[in-house]
């Protein structure tokens, strides 16, 4: 995977698992109609800051680790099944009646947006998965081009969060709700296909692995 792809994947993903309602939506979704449209990019940047220390961990403590074939093989296949699953789920949620309205209640009113993106994104368990299974196959992947191979797919992964959380706390500091987003549906039906084909793709790069 070149580094275009890797970029265009890594923003895919991302992009996906943003859309789906989670706390640090509903810290956004709450906290924008009286903070204005910035609060959405300043959550991001909490959460980016939590995810670098991540990545940063991972790759400079598990770097020989990562390239191990029997490694990327597991990663691959784990991620790729978890991506297939959410692909699943999130073209399910699509074809509901109506998208589902996070809660707009959230704790904390008083934090700063970084700090509540921080903590949203650490208490999410649904984080902590993505991170060991797909996150770590990413990385796997990534680490192959080496310390570029990083930087790359990080810039891709926080893009995408970074370009939906902004449009929608610029969407709610207008007080129009999720459920109003007309292109929401076609987005999340997109990028479930784009999750499935995705998460086929490392399963068969880790089958190949096994293989070999």
């Amino acid at each position: 995977m070149n580094y275009p792809a890797l970029f265009i994947s890594a923003f895919i993903v991302a992009l996906s698992g943003a859309l789906m309602p989670g706390p640090l939506l509903a810290v956004t979704l709450g906290h924008s109609p009286r903070q204005g449209w910035t609060f959405g990019p300043l959550a991001v940047v909490g959460h980016g800051i939590l995810e670098l220390g991540l990545v940063s961990m991972v790759f400079l403590g598990a770097g020989p680790l990562l390239q191990a074939t029997g490694v990327q093989a597991v990663v691959g296949l784990a991620g790729g099944i978890i991506l297939v699953w959410m692909g699943k789920g999130m073209y399910v949620t699509a074809r509901s009646p109506a998208p589902p309205e996070a809660a707009e209640n959230v704790n904390g009113q008083g934090r700063r947006a970084v700090l509540l993106g921080a903590l949203t994104s650490i208490s999410n368990p649904y984080w902590t998965l993505w991170w060991a299974t797909v996150g770590l196959a990413y990385l796997t992947l990534a680490a192959e081009k080496g310390p570029w191979g990083i930087v790359v797919f990080f810039l891709g992964h926080i893009s995408g969060d970074l370009a939906w959380y902004t449009v929608v706390s610029a969407t709610a500091s207008r007080g129009v709700s999720l459920a109003d987003m007309k292109l929401y549906r076609v987005i999340m039906v997109v990028c479930s296909g784009a999750l499935v084909l995705l998460g086929l793709w490392f399963v068969l790069y880790g089958a190949k692995l096994v293989l070999s």
